[in-house]
């Protein structure tokens, strides 16, 4: 077996640790030894992408928000799903050095030349609380058993949202209260089992919430209404 190399390491004030670990050309992001995202395992990310922008593959200018870079799957897919030349990515990443690790040692080291992506040093729910109503979707990763969501940051991602865009958080299963929450934000609430890797013997299923922003309108609807 190939050594174990870390990468990088990064200490929180509240204590915590984030640190980027290596073998076998496998990348492994942990915080306080607890595995957040590998290079391995990430289906359930690209799933996320794929569902969180489809109703907007029409969209000439769509704005998508990523909330949480991890090692990145989410906003490679979601770029390769809405190849605009006006679309925009923000990736709300409250630790600089995951997106240093990324741009250094990430499976996707391009997308950082693309003028199209942008970075904000901040957490997604603070930064959505300056952009009511710009986003045509967020994509919001969450690997622990369950998303400790306020009613207050629930709010603020509906806020932020146009009319009949999309929330979808990659959890690791059906989390029900992350649900109720949701939905007493105003959002409508459904969620899909997919497969968390195409790698690997054994198929593990991670889940997709969906969270919408009211009736999605199509685009061709709005333009015969003008």
């Amino acid at each position: 077996m190939k050594p174990l190399t870390k990468l990088g390491e990064y200490p929180l004030e509240n204590g915590s640790i984030w640190e980027l670990w290596e073998r076998d050309n496998t990348l492994s992001l942990q915080l306080d030894g607890l595995p957040c995202a590998t290079s391995f395992t990430h289906g359930s990310e690209d799933a996320m992408a794929e569902i969180g922008t489809s109703p907007i593959t029409r969209a000439t200018q769509p704005c998508i928000m990523i909330a949480g870079l991890g090692l990145g799957y989410g906003l490679v897919r979601a770029m390769q799903c809405l190849p605009r030349e006006k679309a925009k990515f923000i990736v709300a990443e409250p630790v600089p050095a995951i997106v240093e690790w990324n741009r250094r040692f990430g499976e996707n080291t391009a997308v950082w030349e693309d003028k199209r992506v942008s970075v904000e040093n901040t957490s997604a729910v603070e930064l959505c609380r300056k952009r009511t109503g710009s986003l045509h979707a967020i994509l919001m990763r969450h690997v622990h058993a369950r998303c400790e969501m306020t009613l207050g940051e629930a709010q603020a991602y509906f806020n932020a949202l146009k009319g009949g865009s999309l929330l979808a958080i990659s959890v690791a299963k059906r989390d029900k209260r992350l649900e109720s929450t949701l939905m007493k934000a105003g959002f409508e609430v459904s969620s899909t089992p997919v497969p968390a890797s195409s790698k690997g013997k054994q198929l593990r299923m991670h889940t997709i919430v969906l969270a919408r922003r009211g009736r999605f309108v199509p685009f061709a609807e709005r333009a015969g209404r003008a």
